[in-house]
């Protein structure tokens, strides 16, 4: 969402006076972004379909209770992610946790608890479920995450192949075994693929579904086995740095219908539930991270803005979390006055005394910048505060504000 789509829902005057005299950097999270992108995807998808938050996007415990409130599911990741998801008010039942590297204790949790499902990334792990659920003499839930040997050429993972998550096909005949060992104590709820993350192409995600349920439905005829849910994972984009077109929903909507209409392809799957688990794309675009100029300064051939923020709390717009190639998030100028509309080129770097603290590099902005503006990075909903390296310095954290 570019920063024009977002002044229609969130006006500038409206952000002006809501920032006055407040005290910055300071993350904010408007609701009413994420309700209607949970509307958009909620009006994509066909019958059958639950969609799950994926807490690691943003942990905040206002955006949690406001995912419980729309009706979503959880999809945790870590023990801490699950303590949150309960305290937040997400029912046991609609809980799903995934992650390569379960400790003992976040497996015991699950199973007292009671999710949902525990998807499993490796056969030992399996094993030690079970072990735990007989020494508790409590049944878990139990799912595979498949790691396919081959996959779509519109995947381009960089969650599978050979890497720590999931469990390869060669050995899944082996991990169902283990599961039907132990019938008492294991109940086998289904399998979750997640072919990667940030399609911004629909092509590629109906591409990637496609191969799901085909996938899918190979696993259960080779091994005997029913299947009650399907996570599809995550992985639909949005431009983080306000130069592309956005996902062609539309697009989505009518090539989901006709692929799960497809009898041929989903009549084994007529009592599967079926699961989606986005983060980003359900948050990012909710965020703005505002700071202060504290400094404008001219170097050598650059013209510096320095802030009271920087890479230790916001440390995707410093280049982190995933980023081969370095990009400017969209940004824009919150002052009592109007700029003069000219604009020039400027690096904007942090507190840190370090140099990798830049925020921004070669980004045109008006040119009667003034210190004590407030600078506005959009699309800053997803994998800032929780991501960052806050602590780095010492300096105090930036407030996180649920509007």
């Amino acid at each position: 969402m570019n920063k024009q789509e977002f002044y229609k829902l969130i006006p500038k005057s409206e952000l002006l006076a809501f920032l006055d005299g407040r005290k910055l950097p300071v993350f904010c999270y408007f609701k009413k972004v994420i309700e209607k992108k949970y509307r958009d995807l909620s009006d994509c998808l066909p019958e059958h379909f639950k969609i799950h938050y994926a807490f690691k996007a943003n942990p905040n415990n206002d955006i949690l209770r406001t995912m419980n409130a729309l009706g979503m599911g959880a999809d945790v990741a870590s023990g801490g992610e699950l303590a949150a998801a309960l305290i937040a008010g997400f029912s046991s039942d609609s809980i799903e946790f995934t992650g390569p590297g379960k400790t003992l204790d976040e497996l015991s949790q699950a199973i007292d608890a009671g999710v949902s499902c525990i998807n499993a990334e490796s056969v030992s792990e399996i094993h030690t479920i079970a072990k735990l659920c007989r020494a508790k003499k409590k049944a878990g839930n139990v799912g595979i995450r498949v790691n396919p040997k081959t996959r779509p050429a519109a995947s381009a993972m960089k969650m599978g192949g050979d890497t720590q998550f999931g469990i390869p096909e060669d050995q899944l005949e082996e991990a169902i075994a283990v599961i039907k060992s132990h019938p008492e104590m294991l109940r086998f709820r289904g399998l979750h693929l997640h072919l990667g993350s940030q399609y911004q192409e629909s092509d590629k995600i109906l591409s990637n579904y496609r191969f799901i349920l085909e996938k899918s439905v190979e696993i259960a005829n080779k091994y005997g086995i029913v299947i009650e849910k399907i996570n599809f994972g995550g992985g639909w984009g949005i431009d983080m740095f306000g130069k592309k077109p956005p996902l062609d929903l539309a697009a989505l909507r009518e090539g989901l219908s006709r692929l799960f209409a497809d009898e041929e392809l989903t009549a084994p799957l007529r009592n599967t539930t079926f699961i989606i688990e986005p983060g980003r794309f359900l948050v990012a675009e909710c965020g703005l991270y505002a700071v202060h100029v504290l400094y404008r300064k001219k170097g050598y051939a650059r013209e510096f803005l320095v802030v009271d923020g920087g890479m230790h709390q916001h440390y995707a717009a410093a280049g982190g979390i995933g980023q081969v190639i370095r990009r400017n998030y969209e940004i824009d100028t919150l002052s009592g006055e109007e700029k003069s509309g000219a604009e020039i080129r400027y690096t904007i770097t942090g507190s840190l005394c370090i140099p990798d603290d830049v925020l921004a590099t070669d980004i045109e902005l008006a040119a009667d910048i003034e210190e004590g503006d407030v600078l506005l990075f959009f699309n800053s909903g997803a994998y800032g505060f929780s991501a960052s390296p806050l602590h780095f310095l010492s300096h105090a954290l930036p407030a996180e504000i649920v509007v």
